[in-house]
């Protein structure tokens, strides 16, 4: 078992560095362009009974994802774990693994975690999407990736290449037109230069987006007076509230720290 994941990281790892080095394209006009590795990952589902309160979204970018990945590479074999980091396995056991994870994530340079945090209660959905389930999905999806794109510190116009966990869909649903159209509409460019579903198990950045978004959705339920507010993944959530140096993740913020890194979170206004 431990072979056969070492050869899927290796080929991940073999991808992401071509794909990387073919991206590092300045391009034309006033600015150089910057090409930008973005990780999406879920939580909750927005179809679910509207008791189920909490829908996020989280999204891991990455300027060099080579550095990053290495480094979780030689955690992994480091402590010998190579199951799939996910933030439903946390756990009392298993606690060091994922500070060791998060800590790994934070002590790196140029990358970035934002979210956005939706209490499906205030939405609407039949209202502004006829009911359509996936194209709000994929709206939602834009205005996150816009939103961290601006956010975003470089010395050129950032365009991304969107690698997302791959989830059931039918077969009329256009994610990938969606994202971005409303993006160039956003951005006024074409800033979405590609968009992947790959399978999560298989590529360990959209694995950290998981973990940073279950941690920060577990802060939301308990604000909400979803859970109880006990157990691992509350330390999990205080863990990354001291690393950062904050009160409380559930709420609207944006923290920057030395070497680039960013952590945002927006809980979504329906208002």
């Amino acid at each position: 078992m431990k072979n056969y994941i070492d050869v899927i990281l290796l080929g991940c790892t073999i991808i992401v560095n071509r794909c990387y080095n073919n991206c590092m394209d300045k391009g034309t006009g006033p600015k150089p362009r910057v090409n930008l590795f973005g990780y999406l990952d879920e939580t909750g589902l927005l179809h679910s009974p509207a008791t189920d309160k909490v829908f996020g979204l989280g999204l891991t970018i990455c300027h060099n994802p080579k550095q990053l990945h290495r480094d979780i590479i030689n955690f992994r074999n480091k402590r010998k774990f190579y199951k799939e980091f996910k933030s439903t396995d946390i756990r009392k056991e298993n606690l060091p693994i994922y500070k060791g994870l998060v800590d790994i994530f934070l002590d790196s340079n140029n990358v970035s975690f934002s979210c956005l945090v939706l209490d499906k209660k205030q939405l609407d959905l039949n209202k502004y999407f006829n009911g359509d389930y996936e194209r709000a999905y994929g709206v939602y999806v834009a205005r996150l990736v816009s939103t961290a794109l601006e956010a975003e510190s470089s010395k050129g116009s950032n365009y991304i290449v969107i690698l997302a966990d791959d989830v059931s869909t039918s077969k009329n649903d256009k994610f990938e037109k969606v994202v971005k159209e409303k993006v160039k509409m956003r951005l006024r460019r074409n800033a979405v230069f590609g968009v992947a579903r790959l399978e999560s198990h298989a590529i360990t950045e959209i694995q950290v987006t998981d973990v940073l978004l279950g941690i920060v959705a577990y802060a939301y339920k308990v604000k909400f007076g979803m859970v109880k507010a006990n157990g691992a993944k509350l330390e999990m959530v205080k863990y990354l509230q001291k690393k950062l140096d904050i009160d409380k993740l559930s709420e609207t913020q944006t923290i920057k720290k030395r070497g680039g890194l960013r952590v945002s979170i927006e809980e979504f206004d329906a208002k």
